[in-house]
């Protein structure tokens, strides 16, 4: 029994030390070495940062190029407290329409031809829109004098939102409406791919226009129709202004190809239609401006003192976060191996997050040496996938407020080794068509300023 018990606890002492020396750290085997590595790697994320809400540049808004560009055509004219006034006006170009083998439709002149009604007729979208469109919105359409030019000197030309062409004083005509999306209302009959006469129907807005306007087209010359160039030396487009105050912004997705001027007419007892259409290649410019006085957008950029506590992001061309990081450059002699800042959405007491949500997509820009907004690096990496690397969507967080996370790793390497300057610029993506707008929690914020968050490897 004796001889039993000393073989079993031989046996546990054994498996004890086994186990004991089995559960040596192998982290000690070459400590040394691995802890040199350890201390080679660093995080910091208390680099101070400095940032202001600055004017952002015009954007491009349509170029020959690209004639399908954006489909998001914003209109009105929408007044808030934060941002001030922000207007969304066009400039349209519509053209002699063409059949199915690009031959060009041309009025036939008589002298019996008589206008019956012209129309302005403006396809609405519920994509794009930004605020309230359960109220009311004023337009008024006035016709362009000036030619807006598709070359200069040679060049093709791109057109950006601050463009401005003139106009005859009178309006053409005048409508105030009520935005329906959900009703489609007949606009014509089309000839499908089955060439099958269909009624077309969708949701759009028409405008009622002077009938000497129309008139003028059906007493033209047969050669005004001969191409689009013998057509736009009569009539170079229109103007399209919103009036009054709305309450958000709409989009007219003008690249449909109903969309256009309507001519209703008689010969005889013939009753005809023409149509000049606006979704080819005809210009289609978006006009921005904005207007901060009295906002509190416009308090913060009069007034230096205090001005970073909040910061104003904004479509269109409007208000950009201009953020410095000024000390990266101490971090010259190490490897950036995540560079990381978190912008805060600052929660104001009459922000209506339901009718104005935040912005969808941020991306961050730096000048070139020619002093153009570009893209940082980073957003470069997969621009069409922001999320997968760069990030830059608003994430909302358990309290219901929102942060944006955006990588900056390949920017801040590229201001340490001096490349690149030290200031970047918060702007949505995209800017043209995009009415949405923000406040950010700035460095002078007392809760949730900005952090950057910096891990780094001496080399």
């Amino acid at each position: 029994m004796k001889k039993r018990f000393r073989a079993i606890w031989l046996a546990v002492s054994m498996g004890l030390f086994l186990f004991m020396t089995g559960c040596v750290d192998p982290l000690d085997v070459g400590s040394d070495l691995l802890n040199e590595d350890r201390a080679s790697v660093g995080f910091a994320d208390t680099l101070k940062i400095n940032a202001l809400t600055q004017r952002g540049d015009s954007v491009q808004v349509f170029s020959p190029r690209v004639p399908s560009g954006t489909s998001t055509f914003l209109f009105g004219r929408n007044l808030d407290p934060h941002f001030g006034t922000t207007e969304a006006a066009i400039y349209i170009q519509p053209l002699i329409p063409r059949d199915f083998s690009g031959q060009f439709l041309r009025i036939v002149p008589r002298a019996t031809n008589i206008l019956d009604s012209v129309v302005l007729v403006l396809p609405l979208d519920s994509a794009g829109i930004y605020g309230r469109v359960d109220g009311f919105y004023g337009i008024e359409v006035y016709e362009v004098t000036d030619a807006i030019p598709s070359f200069v000197s040679g060049e093709t030309v791109s057109f950006y939102s601050n463009r401005t062409y003139n106009t005859l004083p009178t309006p053409l005509g005048s409508a105030t409406f009520r935005p329906n999306y959900r009703d489609s209302v007949f606009v014509r009959k089309e000839v499908n791919a089955s060439f099958d006469t269909v009624d077309l129907k969708l949701p759009h807005v028409r405008v009622r226009l002077d009938d000497a306007f129309g008139q003028r087209f059906l007493n033209q010359d047969s050669l005004v129709y001969v191409n689009d160039s013998t057509f736009l030396e009569v009539f170079k487009g229109l103007y399209l202004k919103p009036t009054g105050s709305s309450p958000g912004l709409l989009n007219f997705p003008l690249n449909r190809s109903w969309a256009g001027v309507y001519l209703y007419y008689r010969n005889g007892t013939d009753t005809l239609t023409y149509s000049f259409n606006m979704g080819g290649l005809g210009r289609r410019i978006s006009q921005y401006s904005h207007d901060y006085s009295g906002s509190l957008a416009g308090d913060y950029l009069a007034n230096s003192t205090n001005s970073d506590t909040l910061l104003f992001v904004q479509g269109m061309q409007g208000l950009m976060a201009a953020v410095e990081i000024p000390y990266l450059t101490t971090y010259a002699g190490k490897i950036i191996n995540s560079a990381e800042l978190d912008l805060y959405v600052a929660e104001l007491p009459d922000s209506d997050l339901t009718y104005f949500p935040p912005i969808a997509q941020i991306i961050a820009l730096r000048r070139n040496s020619g002093g153009e907004l570009v893209v940082i690096d980073d957003v470069g990496v997969n621009p069409n996938n922001l999320g997968t690397y760069f990030g830059g969507q608003p994430i909302k967080q358990d309290d219901g407020t929102y942060k944006y996370t955006i990588n900056l790793s390949l920017h801040a390497q590229r201001i340490i080794n001096g490349t690149v300057s030290e200031t970047i610029y918060i702007a949505p993506f995209p800017r043209e068509g995009n009415a949405r707008r923000m406040v950010l929690k700035g460095p002078g914020a007392l809760v949730k300023p900005p952090v950057l968050r910096v891990t780094f490897t001496d080399i």
